[in-house]
C-alpha cells in the first residue's frame, strides 16, 4: 500500500505560479498512491476559479475523495482532502485546539478522519495542517494523537505538521506510533529545506520504503511512503519505521 501527503498550496505551480487543477491532477496521478492527503486544498474560493481541487485530483486518480474544510475562504472553504483507492465507510472533521485560547486571531485548524478500506483491508487515516508557531503546533499535535490513537485498528497520521522531527517523534512515541524518517520535504528548493511532512504508523502497518518527491505544483515536495501490513510482510522486506 502506498500512502501519500502532499501540501499542495492550493493548487499552485510552484510557489508563486498560477492554479493549475489540470496538471496538480497529473502529478498526483503519477505518485500511484493507495491513500493520499492533501493539505491547503481549496473548494470553490475565488483564488481557484472555483474549483474543486480535492475533487479535480480524485479525476485524475481514480480515487474516493472526502474534503475537510477548517475555516471559510473568499468564495468558499480551505482544508485539507483524503482519497483512497478503495472504499469510504465514514469520515469526520476533528477541530484543533487554539493555543492559548484567549487568542481568537489564530487561524482556525482542523484534521480529517477517514474511515476506509483500502485493497481489502480496514484502515483509519487521519491528515492534518498544523498551524505555524511551535507553541501552538505541539498541543495541537498531542491533543490530536490523544484523540485517534484512543479507538484501536490499523491508523496512519500524516500531513504538514509543521514541526521537524525533533519535535514529532517524542510525540508519535507517546501516542504509540512509529515515526517515519525520510528527508527533506520544504520549500522544494534545495537551500534552507527541512521536514515537517510525517507520515506516523499504529502497531499493525510497517515502513517498506520512503521517498521525497519534488514536483512542478506547490512549495511543498511530496511523501510517498510505501507500508505492509505486518501479517503480511516477510521481515526481509519491512523496515521499522524510525529507521533511515
Amino acid at each position: 500500500m502506498r500512502i501519500a501527503t502532499f501540501n499542495i498550496h492550493h493548487g499552485t505551480v510552484g510557489k508563486d505560479g498560477e492554479v493549475d487543477p489540470e496538471q496538480l491532477g497529473q502529478v498526483c496521478a503519477g505518485f500511484d498512491a493507495d491513500v493520499l492527503a492533501l493539505q491547503e486544498v481549496d473548494l470553490g474560493t475565488i483564488r481557484t476559479g472555483g474549483a474543486d481541487l480535492a475533487a479535480e485530483v480524485a479525476r485524475a486518480c481514480g480515487m474516493r475523495h472526502v474534503f475537510g474544510p477548517a475555516r471559510r475562504y473568499p468564495g468558499g472553504w480551505y482544508g485539507n482532502a483524503l482519497l483512497v483507492r478503495g472504499e469510504v465507510h465514514a469520515w469526520s472533521v476533528l477541530d484543533l485546539p487554539r493555543v492559548p485560547r484567549w487568542k481568537r486571531w489564530q487561524e482556525h485548524r482542523s484534521a480529517l478522519e477517514v474511515h476506509a478500506v483500502v485493497g481489502g483491508r480496514a484502515i483509519r487515516v487521519v491528515t492534518t495542517h498544523l498551524a505555524v508557531p511551535q507553541a501552538v503546533n505541539g498541543p495541537q499535535l498531542d491533543h490530536l494523537l490523544g484523540t485517534v490513537t484512543a479507538r484501536p485498528g490499523p491508523l496512519v497520521v500524516l500531513g504538514d505538521f509543521n514541526r521537524v522531527p525533533a519535535g514529532v517523534e517524542a510525540a508519535a512515541a507517546a501516542a504509540g506510533l512509529a515515526f517515519v524518517r525520510h528527508g527533506p520535504t520544504s520549500p522544494v528548493e534545495p537551500r534552507r529545506r527541512i521536514s515537517i511532512d510525517h507520515v506516523l504508523l499504529s502497531d499493525g502497518l510497517v515502513r517498506v520504503a520512503a521517498e521525497v518527491r519534488a514536483t512542478p505544483m506547490s512549495d511543498h515536495a511530496a511523501l510517498l511512503v510505501d507500508v505492509e501490513p505486518v501479517d503480511d510482510a516477510s521481515g526481509a522486506g519491512g523496515e521499522p519505521a524510525g529507521r533511515a
